[in-house]
């Protein structure tokens, strides 16, 4: 995405503080009287509010320790570090969020508080049955995945309403609700304040789609999207097809993954009353959701910002970037937003020329499985033609029939589409990845203009690298 609205999203939000939740303060006033209650049970308390475990987390790692040598990556450790009493001033100083926001916005912060937390409690369950080697740090990771709502939440409630709204209807996915809504994307932005921050690296690295090929990112980004459907009933489309993803990540059939699930239910309902919420339902292991996503129809389709393609175009064509990745900024922010394509992924290729792999995804920030991206080079496929030398490809009805059998079997059931655009990147000589992008759903149709722009924007990019390459070189 466009690194300048960004990082002015960025420098806004960085001064913003999140508030407890209504209750916190009754629930550890109740922890100063417990002399028997452990620090790990401290730190489990403290995972019910993000708010509070964002603040405690960011002041333990601002603390040289003799005792802690690297950073810390887990609420126990935060505690261990800080000590009680300082928890317990942290909570008597803090405001509440029915303090500083309107009744309606507060709801809403409530709301994302909780599905953070669901999603954090369910990414350790997850740890612990993969026997991971510190599961609080992957819970931590899940409950700060929604950073960047978080802090939306507290600091712009109109445009978080009209994202929330949007949400709310069935048929918008997240990454459409943003483009709608929102100037920039919440994982971006919540990716660019944890690295700003210093949280811990597991945080930083679960809010860039292209590291769901990596396990342990991948558990956090399922967890987050399982939440969301948790505390929506289990009404949405997609719900389906994201248990089937779980239970292929934790390789373990459904019962398992459901009864999992319905542990982590439970566990989140002893505290709903801190969301206002009534207890959560568990999931029937008899009827389990169906995945319909597939078929149904978008509730609506990217429309191009010519202003957005007007400002990659001219950056692209000055000649004077300095850096390969403000090209690839450019470049996928122009695909994106500009040319109004759902789903756009730089895959580079690697060392040895067998693979591309996921470098840059925009528009996939909620499917992590399509975040792991991936075409194996070997055989004689389509990609294996167009990574031939520098070209571009559009899949679409007139040649449907004859070149969809080409298109590799991993990437056709990763996509889901049956119309998209490619463009081969190449550096000079040498060949730096391919360029992908589709409208992810065959109701939002891909059309001539569209695939020429793609094709020129892309060409563009291509030139600069080649630039860049020929003075890294000479």
């Amino acid at each position: 995405m466009d690194n300048d609205r960004l990082e002015a999203w960025v420098q806004e939000l960085e001064g913003v503080d999140l508030p407890l939740l209504p209750g916190t303060p009754s629930l550890f006033a109740a922890v100063a009287e417990d002399e028997t209650l452990s620090m790990r049970a401290v730190g489990r308390l403290v995972q019910r509010d993000p708010g509070l475990a964002l603040g405690l987390i960011r002041m333990a790692n601002q603390i040289p320790h003799r005792h802690f040598r690297n950073s810390v990556v887990s609420l126990d450790e935060a505690v261990i570090m800080l000590g009680l009493r300082c928890v317990l001033e942290r909570v008597r100083e803090r405001p509440r969020v029915d303090q500083v926001l309107p009744p309606a916005a507060a709801e809403r912060y409530r709301s994302t508080a909780a599905r953070c937390v669901f999603a954090g409690l369910l990414a350790e369950a997850w740890g612990e049955l993969r026997h991971d080697m510190i599961p609080s740090e992957v819970g931590l990771a899940g409950l700060l995945y929604g950073l960047g709502e978080l802090l939306f939440a507290v600091h712009d409630e109109r445009r978080i309403a009209r994202y929330q709204e949007l949400m709310r209807r069935g048929d918008v996915l997240p990454h459409e609700a943003e483009y709608v809504a929102l100037d920039v994307s919440l994982e971006a932005v919540g990716h660019r304040l944890a690295v700003r921050w210093g949280l811990p690296a597991m945080v930083q690295e679960c809010t860039c789609p292209a590291n769901a090929r990596h396990p342990r990112a991948l558990g956090v980004m399922l967890a987050a999207e399982l939440a969301r459907d948790a505390l929506e009933g289990w009404t949405r489309p997609e719900a389906g097809m994201r248990l089937q993803q779980a239970a292929e990540y934790l390789e373990c059939g459904p019962e398992e993954l459901i009864g999992q699930i319905n542990v982590a239910t439970e566990d989140f309902n002893r505290y709903a009353e801190l969301y206002a919420m009534d207890p959560l339902d568990g999931l029937d292991p008899e009827s389990p959701p169906a995945s319909i996503c597939a078929v149904r129809p978008p509730g609506l389709c990217l429309a191009p910002r010519r202003d957005s393609l007007g400002r990659a175009r001219e950056r692209l064509a000055a000649g004077t970037v300095e850096d390969r990745e403000v090209v690839l900024d450019a470049l996928m922010d122009g695909l994106h937003r500009g040319l109004g394509l759902n789903r756009v992924v730089f895959a580079r290729l690697d060392e040895n020329g067998e693979r591309l792999e996921a470098e840059r995804v925009e528009g996939a920030d909620h499917e992590p499985e399509f975040g792991r991206f991936q075409v194996d080079l070997k055989g004689d496929h389509l990609v294996t033609v167009v990574m031939q030398r520098p070209s571009a490809f559009w899949l679409h009805d007139g040649n449907r029939e004859d070149i969809w059998p080409r298109v590799p079997e991993a990437l056709r059931h990763l996509i889901g589409v049956r119309a998209f655009l490619m463009h081969s990147v190449f550096a000079g000589e040498r060949a730096e990845g391919l360029v992908y992008a589709d409208r992810r759903s065959q109701h939002c149709v891909l059309d001539a203009p569209t695939a020429g722009e793609f094709k020129a924007l892309v060409a563009l990019a291509a030139r600069e690298l080649t630039r860049l390459a020929g003075r890294a070189g000479g």
